[in-house]
């Protein structure tokens, strides 16, 4: 209730000071009104997120089992040429993915981290906490 009152004393100082300045504000001091009215209207028009398109998905999760598979083939094959190559390839193709999987199901967490086990590991529990599998 206190709010309104508040709004309603600022339009009614807004007008009373519309009537006592017979000139609109100078052209620069508007224009950086509206710029700011206008940040702010945007900070408080949120936008509906829409919904990931299953498909969109469904093609992260096979993805992401497919490389899974392929990094255990070459962790668990002896005589891989170029081996260590090949894992930190396929890892970061992992976690490029995992990031992207995190975007598309809305887990917390910053993509710019630096990545490491613990970073895939706490991004595949989110996952798999929202159902996802793979």
């Amino acid at each position: 209730m206190v709010w309104l009152a508040a709004a309603v004393l600022f339009l009614l100082l807004c007008v009373l000071l519309n009537l006592l300045l017979p000139n609109p504000p100078p052209s620069g001091l508007r224009r950086s009104l509206q710029r700011r009215t206008a940040r702010l209207a945007a900070r408080l028009h949120r936008h509906p997120v829409p919904d990931p398109d299953p498909f969109d998905t469904l093609w992260l999760q096979t993805r992401l089992g497919y490389l899974a598979g392929k990094i255990r083939r070459i962790e668990s094959a002896p005589q891989v040429y170029a081996r260590a190559h090949r894992l930190m390839a396929l890892e970061a193709a992992y976690d490029d993915l995992l990031d992207e999987a995190c975007r598309l199901a809305g887990c917390p967490g910053e993509a710019e981290q630096k990545r490491s086990e613990e970073k895939r590991w706490q991004e595949e529990q989110e996952l798999a906490a929202r159902g996802w599998s793979w």
